[in-house]
C-alpha cells in the first residue's frame, strides 16, 4: 500500500507545472516565423545575424508572466539574454545599446541581464509574436522579479528587436 501511495504521489508530482515566473527550458517545435532579424554586433566591429528561428538554435526557455502591457499572464518562448550576449562576445560588455525596428533606442546596463533572466521572447502561447503583440522578437522577464528589482526598468523590455550593440 506505501508502495502505491509513493507511486500516485511521485506522479502527481510530475503532473504539476512549475510555477509562473521559472525559465522551464523546453525544446520547441519548428514553426513558420515572421520575417524578422535581430543583428548583433561583436566588439571587434563584425555582426552575426539571426532570424526568430536562428535565435531559437540557442536553449530554449518558457516563461509564463504578465508584463507591463499585458494584464494576463501568457506563455512565451525563446532564449535568454545572456546567452546571446555571451555567444557573440559581449557578457562581459558594461551596457549594450538595443535598437527596435521603430528606432526606438535603450542601454541596457551589464548588471541588468546578469541579475534578471531577460528572455529574448519568439513566440507567445506557442505562435510566432506577430508585431501587433509587440513582435516578432521582444525582451520579456518575468513580472514578479521585475517588480521586487531594483534594477528593472519597463525601458529594457524592447519589442520589435532589431540591433544588439555594446556601448562605447
Amino acid at each position: 500500500m506505501k508502495t502505491i501511495c509513493l507511486l500516485a504521489t511521485l506522479i502527481s508530482l510530475m503532473a504539476v507545472p512549475l510555477a509562473a515566473g521559472v525559465l522551464e527550458p523546453v525544446r520547441l517545435e519548428e514553426i513558420q516565423h515572421s520575417e524578422a532579424e535581430l543583428v548583433v554586433s561583436h566588439p571587434d566591429g563584425t555582426e552575426a545575424h539571426y532570424s526568430p528561428a536562428e535565435l531559437e538554435l540557442f536553449p530554449t526557455f518558457r516563461l509564463e508572466t504578465t508584463t507591463p502591457w499585458r494584464t494576463e499572464a501568457a506563455v512565451f518562448e525563446g532564449v535568454r539574454l545572456k546567452d546571446v550576449l555571451n555567444a557573440n562576445g559581449l557578457s562581459e560588455a558594461g551596457a549594450i545599446s538595443v535598437v527596435a525596428e521603430n528606432e526606438y533606442t535603450v542601454s541596457i546596463p551589464g548588471i541588468a541581464w546578469q541579475e534578471l533572466d531577460i528572455m529574448v521572447a519568439t513566440r507567445v502561447n506557442g505562435a510566432p509574436i506577430s508585431r501587433r503583440e509587440r513582435g516578432p522578437i521582444q525582451f520579456v522577464v518575468d513580472m514578479d522579479a521585475y517588480q521586487a528589482s531594483s534594477i528593472a526598468r519597463e525601458d529594457y523590455l524592447v519589442w520589435m528587436a532589431a540591433r544588439i550593440a555594446p556601448e562605447q
